[in-house]
């Protein structure tokens, strides 16, 4: 039975084709966990995510080297054979592609990530993200490519199609095009980071999600924006967030009849409430700025430092910070002129009526 011909060759020999794919595979499946066993006593850390990361790529290859073997060893026609040779060859090529495609996956998830993670990294996560997409995307063209080369295809032709094809796709998405640049400059450049507030154009919050073609804002009602990564590269961005104080200006108009003391003793007083108010930062400016007509008027500019993350629980938000600190701030300002004696200007209008004949001297 066994000598039983079909398709030009016995079943015995059929048999022991399919033996040797069989037996390719646990090859396969053995030389894999042989490798991730030698790399677990590498103390490198890279060396064991990466064996881990190839597993599958190295099981495929032994498992085609297995089958050109055992295909080889029928009895074929001629075309078949260069068929199976030009098949062999072709799959050979895109799982090499594959295994520097899973190679560098590893090292982006064992080693690029965590490192971006860390906390005070100089590398954002986001352009961890960009880097992958782009090392996968050029790895498959280009083992794509070597791939129909290595079986007789012109890919110089066909990439000439592709590169004619792609500039009028380019025109016809200009928008998109720069919204892709844009992106691209936002990751690179890195003028804010998750949780930054900005304001590009009208828009004015919370940087939630940096994306290749948007970037999604929560404004201060809470919804969620999403920015157009163009407007990074058309309009002014204001990184709120990269300052360290939230400078407040307040000019303080002391009553005309003030004495010279009296100024002297309200430069004092804002001072003394600097120094002692924990919410505010210890470097103001306070200068006794102009003599005008009907007041005297003390410039007075105080920081407050940046609100974070972590003042969360007691401080919901930015805002917040900055109007308890200007209530705190004013509050002190008024209960502590008032014991001085100190008095601000009153605004006062004076309206004058034209003389006219019949009005008395």
């Amino acid at each position: 039975m066994l000598d039983q011909i079909l398709w030009g060759n016995s079943i015995e020999k059929w048999l022991i084709t399919a033996a040797i794919l069989l037996a390719s595979f646990v090859a396969g499946r053995i030389v894999a966990a042989a490798l991730t066993a030698l790399a677990g006593r590498v103390p490198i850390a890279v060396v064991r995510v990466i064996a881990a990361g190839v597993q599958g790529p190295v099981t495929a290859i032994v498992l085609l080297f297995g089958a050109r073997v055992a295909l080889e060893s029928l009895l074929l026609p001629d075309g078949a054979k260069v068929l199976i040779a030009n098949a062999t060859t072709f799959l050979s090529v895109l799982v090499l592609t594959w295994l520097c495609a899973r190679a560098y996956d590893a090292i982006h998830r064992g080693v690029f990530e965590p490192y971006a993670r860390k906390p005070g990294s100089s590398v954002d996560l986001h352009l961890f993200v960009v880097l992958r997409i782009i090392v996968n995307v050029v790895t498959w063209v280009v083992g794509s490519a070597s791939a129909l080369n290595s079986v007789g295809f012109e890919v110089s032709a066909i990439l000439a199609g592709l590169g004619i094809g792609g500039m009028a796709l380019a025109l016809a998405s200009q928008d998109t095009v720069a919204n892709l640049f844009g992106g691209l400059l936002v990751l690179t450049q890195r003028p804010f980071k998750i949780g930054d507030r900005v304001e590009v154009g009208a828009v004015n919050g919370w940087v939630t999600h940096i994306g290749l073609r948007n970037t999604l804002l929560r404004n201060w009602y809470g919804r969620e924006v999403m920015v157009p990564n163009k407007m990074f590269t058309d309009s002014v961005v204001v990184n709120i967030d990269a300052q360290q104080l939230y400078y407040q200006e307040a000019r303080l108009r002391l009553d005309p009849r003030s004495s010279a003391a009296d100024v002297q003793s309200a430069l004092q007083i804002l001072a003394d409430i600097v120094r002692e108010l924990p919410e505010i930062d210890k470097t103001p400016w306070i200068m006794f700025d102009k003599i005008d007509h009907g007041h005297f008027e003390i410039e007075f500019w105080y920081g407050i430092p940046r609100w974070r993350r972590e003042e969360s629980a007691t401080i919901p938000n930015e805002y917040e910070k900055i109007c308890r600190a200007k209530s705190k701030m004013n509050l002190e300002i008024l209960r502590r002129f008032e014991a001085a004696g100190l008095r601000l200007a009153v605004p006062m209008e004076i309206h004058l009526k034209a003389s006219g004949p019949g009005d008395r001297a």
